[in-house]
């Protein structure tokens, strides 16, 4: 099931449809999207209202393959670093039991 919601990007009021329990992310999305537009129309007033869409859409998407790139380098490390303590441990062990 989805509920209708009622959002406003540059004074532009849009009806759309929310999957149940997500009308909090999703007006969160709207204002974080809403606040790129605004941003990008002070800088750029002339700029048509599908160019400052899609120019905010892009920033938002960069933006977020970084984060996505930062978290998989982190995860790399962090499966690095596992394995390093677990070589570590499994060494530990070996010298024990041996005396």
């Amino acid at each position: 099931m989805s509920q209708e919601l009622k959002i406003t990007l540059l004074d532009k009021p849009l009806t759309i449809a929310c999957p149940d329990g997500q009308a909090s992310a999703l007006l969160e999305s709207a204002a974080l999207l809403n606040e790129q537009m605004r941003t990008i129309q002070q800088k750029k007033p002339t700029t048509s209202l599908l160019n400052i869409a899609l120019i905010a859409a892009l920033n938002i998407c960069h933006e977020l393959l970084t984060h996505q790139q930062q978290h998989q380098l982190d995860s790399d490390k962090i499966t690095l670093l596992t394995q390093l303590v677990e070589q570590a441990l499994d060494s530990s062990e070996n010298s024990t039991e041996i005396r």
